[in-house]
C-alpha cells in the first residue's frame, strides 16, 4: 500500500526471517583476523551472497529459493548477476535458479550504488568516461549564452556534484584528480574573466578574498575522507573489519589523512581553546572536542580538519608568490566573502576587476613589460607604473583629483549612513535626567547567571546621550571645524557633536594600499591629537575615529570597531 509505513517493517521482517532460515547451510568467508563475514547480507528486496566454494553457493541458492517459494515470492535470474573469482582471476561460472541461467557481470555489467561492474574488475574506463562526461559538461555550460557568473553557478550546482560521486566509488589516483581540476579552473577563469595566470589560490582559497566555488581536488579527498570514516567508524563490527583500502594513489591515501586529522585533533584536545584573531578570551564558540563527540561529529571534526590542511597548503603557496601573494602582508584588512547573492547584485566587469586587482594581475604596464614587452612606464608621469602606483601614488593623478573623487564616494556612504543614526536619534523622546551609569552584577553562591539570549539592562549607545547632534562632512563644500569646541584649520572628514553631552566624535577616512593601513591609521591618529587635547581643555569629550577602506574595496578593522563603538551605523 503505498504510503503506508508498517509496509516497509514487515516487509522487512518478513525478509529477516528467511535470511537467518537460509544462512546456516554455509559458511561465511573467514578474514585475517579470524572474523568470518556473514554469507548472506540484504536491503529490502535486493540480495548479496557471498561463499568461498561453486558447491557452497549452489547449496545456498537452492536453500534461498525454498524459503523464497515458500514464502510465495520468486527470484528474477535476468535482473541478478553472478562473478566468481579463484586465484584473483574472474572465470566464467554460471549459476541457475530453477534451471534459468544467471547472468555474468561479464556478458551484462551491473550497476549498483552509482558504480559499474564488469569482467576486467577495473575502473580504469570508468575513470576515463567520469573525465569524458567532465569535458562535455564543461563544454555545454561555455557554449550556452548565459553570463559568467551564471556559468560558475551551473558548474558548482550541477556539473561539481554529478562528478563526486563516481570519484569517491571508483579507484581515481589524486593526479587524474588534479588534472581534471586543471581543465576546470581554465573554464572558470574564462568565465570569471581572469587572466589565465591567476592561480589556483586566488580561485579556491579562503584567504583574503574568498569565491563561492568549490575546488575539485579539495571536494575529492573530503569525499575519500568522509568514505574512509564511514567504513571505519562503523557500528557494524563486519562492516568495520572488511574495510577495503580506498586507493588514490601514491601521492596521497585516505587512510594516513584520517590519521593525520585524528593526531591533530587529539593535540587539540591537549592545547584546549585557542582564541583566534583580536578578540577577548571566550568570545568565539568552543567546537566539540575529539574525545566527547559523537560519531557523526567525528565525521565531521575530521572532514574540516582535512580542509583546513589544504587551506595551510595554499597558504604556504601564497607565501611563494611575489606578485599574487601580496595578500599575505595585510594584517590589518578583513577577510571579504563573496556569496552568490552578491555575485548576482555585481556587474561582470566588477566581479572581474576585483579578482584581477586583488592578486596583482591587471594589465598594468608594469605587468604588460613582464608578459609582452610593451613599455612600463606611467603615462602620466613616467614613473613605474605597477598597480600600487596607479591606484595611490601617482602625484599627477592626485593633482587632478582621482584620489579625491575615490575618497569622497566612500566618504558619502559613511557620512549618509551616520545622518541617519544622527536624524533617528534626535526624533527620540527627550534623556531621563538620571543618567546611565553601568553595573557590574555579582552573582550570590549557587545563583546562576542569566541565560543567553534574555535580555538584561542594555548599555544605551553614544549617541542616545543627547538629542541635540550635529553633523559636518567634508563632501561637496570645504568643511570649518566648528569655532565653538576648537580652533583650528583642520579638516576632519566628518565632525559630529552634541553641545549638551559635551561630547564630539571625529571619523578621518583614509583610502590607502592595503599594505599601508596600519601606517595610514597611525599617522592619522597622531595628526588629530592635538586638536583632540586642545577640545578636552575647553570641557569636551572628544573620541577620534581613523577608518581605512582599501583603495580596492578591503575594509580595514578600523571600519568594524568604529561601526561597534557606534551602535553598528555602517
Amino acid at each position: 500500500m503505498a504510503g503506508c509505513t508498517i509496509s516497509p517493517l514487515a516487509f522487512t521482517m518478513a525478509m529477516e526471517v528467511i535470511i537467518r532460515a537460509s544462512k546456516w547451510v554455509v559458511g561465511g568467508e573467514r578474514l585475517a583476523s579470524g572474523m568470518r563475514l556473514p554469507p548472506i547480507r540484504a536491503y529490502m528486496d535486493d540480495m548479496t551472497t557471498m561463499t568461498t566454494t561453486v558447491a557452497c553457493t549452489n547449496r545456498l541458492l537452492g536453500k534461498l529459493t525454498n524459503n523464497i517459494e515458500w514464502a510465495r515470492m520468486q527470484f528474477k535470474p535476468t535482473k541478478s548477476r553472478s562473478i566468481s573469482i579463484i586465484k584473483g582471476k574472474v572465470v566464467d561460472k554460471t549459476f541457475f535458479i530453477n534451471g534459468e541461467a544467471i547472468p555474468t557481470v561479464s556478458e551484462k555489467p551491473v550497476k549498483s550504488l552509482g558504480r559499474w561492474y564488469d569482467g576486467d574488475l577495473k575502473d580504469t574506463v570508468r575513470v576515463g568516461e567520469v573525465r569524458q562526461q567532465a569535458v562535455e559538461g564543461l563544454k555545454s555550460i561555455d557554449s550556452c549564452a548565459l553570463p559568467g557568473k551564471l556559468k560558475l553557478w551551473c558548474f558548482q550546482f550541477g556539473l561539481l556534484p554529478r562528478l563526486l560521486w563516481p570519484l569517491t566509488v571508483y579507484e581515481v589516483s589524486l593526479t587524474t584528480v588534479e588534472k581534471l581540476e586543471a581543465l576546470i579552473s581554465s573554464y572558470i577563469r574564462k568565465w570569471l574573466g581572469v587572466p589565465r595566470c591567476l592561480s589556483r589560490v586566488g580561485l579556491y582559497g579562503k584567504g583574503i578574498l574568498q569565491l563561492p566555488v568549490s575546488a575539485l581536488t579539495e571536494e575529492f579527498k573530503c569525499a575519500k575522507v568522509r568514505l574512509e570514516m564511514t567504513l571505519v567508524e562503523s557500528r557494524d563490527k563486519c562492516v568495520r573489519e572488511a574495510a577495503p583500502v580506498l586507493k588514490t594513489g601514491r601521492k596521497w591515501a585516505a587512510k594516513k589523512a584520517v590519521e593525520d586529522a585524528k593526531a591533530a585533533l587529539r593535540i587539540g584536545d591537549i592545547m584546549g581553546q585557542v582564541q583566534h584573531g583580536r578578540g577577548g578570551l571566550g568570545l568565539s564558540s568552543a567546537p566539540p572536542t575529539w574525545h566527547k563527540a559523537a560519531p557523526a561529529q567525528r565525521r565531521k571534526l575530521v572532514v574540516n580538519e582535512v580542509q583546513k590542511q589544504e587551506e595551510r597548503m595554499r597558504c604556504i603557496k601564497a607565501i611563494s608568490q611575489a606578485k599574487q601573494g601580496e595578500w599575505m602582508r595585510w594584517e590589518s584588512v578583513e577577510q571579504r566573502k563573496i556569496g552568490w547573492q552578491d555575485l548576482w547584485s555585481m556587474e561582470q566587469s566588477r566581479i572581474s576587476f576585483l579578482i584581477r586587482s586583488t592578486y596583482d594581475v591587471l594589465p598594468s604596464p608594469q605587468n604588460l613589460n613582464l608578459w609582452v614587452g610593451e613599455d612600463p612606464s606611467c603615462p602620466l608621469c613616467s614613473s613605474p607604473a605597477t598597480l600600487r602606483h596607479i591606484l595611490t601614488g601617482c602625484k599627477v593623478a592626485l593633482s587632478q583629483g582621482r584620489f579625491t573623487w575615490r575618497h569622497d564616494q566612500v566618504l558619502r556612504c559613511l557620512a549618509l549612513a551616520l545622518e541617519d543614526k544622527r536624524n533617528m536619534t534626535n526624533k527620540l523622546p527627550p534623556v531621563p535626567s538620571k543618567h546611565y551609569t553601568q553595573k557590574t552584577t555579582f552573582l550570590r553562591p549557587g545563583e546562576q547567571p542569566p541565560r543567553k539570549g534574555v535580555k538584561t539592562n542594555p548599555r544605551p549607545g553614544q549617541l542616545e546621550a543627547a538629542r541635540d547632534w550635529k553633523m559636518l562632512a567634508d563632501v561637496g563644500q570645504r568643511l570649518i571645524f566648528p569655532p565653538e569646541i576648537a580652533t583650528t584649520n583642520l579638516r576632519p572628514d566628518i565632525v559630529l557633536w552634541s553641545g549638551s553631552a559635551r561630547l564630539v566624535h571625529l571619523v578621518e577616512l583614509t583610502v590607502p594600499w592595503e599594505d599601508a593601513v596600519d601606517e595610514a591609521y597611525e599617522r592619522k591618529k597622531l595628526r588629530y591629537a592635538q586638536l583632540a587635547t586642545e577640545a578636552e581643555q575647553r570641557g569636551w569629550r572628544v573620541r577620534v575615529y581613523p577608518v581605512e577602506v582599501g583603495c580596492r574595496g578591503f575594509v580595514a578593522y578600523s571600519i568594524s570597531w568604529f561601526a561597534m563603538h557606534s551602535e553598528e551605523l555602517i
